[in-house]
């Protein structure tokens, strides 16, 4: 009997080349031309002591760099302190277990925000438990810390209501739909601790490169009518720092895009 390895193999090409197509649109969309930015500079009104988790990943070193560049004080909550590149004198890399609440605890109190860039690899079989499984004991060590701030990445398209066709049909079925899942379920968590003041990042594919100065649309919900399918991290990071300027985004799911 043929397994499902060989059932996998006799698929019709096409629809091999168009889950492909589909996978390339989705990362590397074409950038749109650039035009005015919206105010989101990353200048702080006020230097704060900022808690970064998954600092060693492509989103997390952009935002470290960034912090560090705007005069924050951060502190780099990593697995691996030797995976760590970075050095600056306001810049202090620790070892700590975001699954454990007593890890975080020890190196969190006295800051004024946590920031989370924690990322799991897709899977369309496996099933993905971090994002419910770490903010758990992230929210438990901020209460003990007496720390309320909260920002976070997740992306478009984690609830069940109606986004994109190509985010619906293909992009989400086929591939993401256990991430966004999990995803999802912390936004949930979030939105039921009514003592965190969270703002949750939601963007669609994140590119690398340099902050640019392209309009940043944000919306709250679940994703950016007729957005770019694609953003770069350094144009996230801007974001969300510019986030702790304002309270506009506070308690709030924001989507955003070119």
């Amino acid at each position: 009997m043929c397994n499902s390895w060989c059932r996998v193999t006799v698929l019709p090409a096409v629809v091999i080349t168009l889950i492909a197509v589909i996978v390339a649109f989705y990362i590397n969309v074409p950038e749109p031309e650039a035009v005015e930015s919206m105010s989101v500079a990353p200048v702080p009104k006020s230097i704060m002591k900022l808690f970064i988790l998954g600092a060693t990943g492509p989103s997390g070193q952009t935002l470290v760099t960034q912090a560090l560049d705007a005069g924050h004080e951060v502190t780099a909550v990593v697995r691996n302190p030797d995976k760590m590149k970075t050095t600056h004198d306001k810049l202090k890399v620790v070892k700590g277990d975001i699954f454990s609440e007593s890890s975080l605890q020890e190196h969190m109190s006295g800051h004024d925000a946590v920031l989370s860039c924690l990322g799991s690899h897709s899977s369309w079989m496996a099933e993905v438990t971090l994002y419910s499984e770490s903010i758990k004991p992230i929210v438990g060590a901020m209460r003990a810390a007496n720390v309320s701030r909260f920002l976070g990445i997740t992306s478009w398209c984690t609830s069940d209501e109606k986004g994109p066709f190509v985010m619906d049909w293909l992009i989400k079925p086929l591939l993401l739909k256990k991430v966004l899942k999990d995803m999802g379920a912390m936004e949930e968590y979030l939105i039921g601790c009514e003592d965190i003041n969270y703002t949750i990042a939601k963007p669609p594919g994140l590119g690398d490169g340099n902050v640019t100065e392209k309009k940043i649309k944000a919306v709250v919900g679940q994703y950016v009518n007729g957005g770019a399918f694609s953003i770069g991290r350094a144009d996230l990071a801007k974001f969300m720092l510019s986030c702790l300027n304002t309270d506009e985004w506070d308690r709030k799911l924001v989507s955003v895009a070119y």
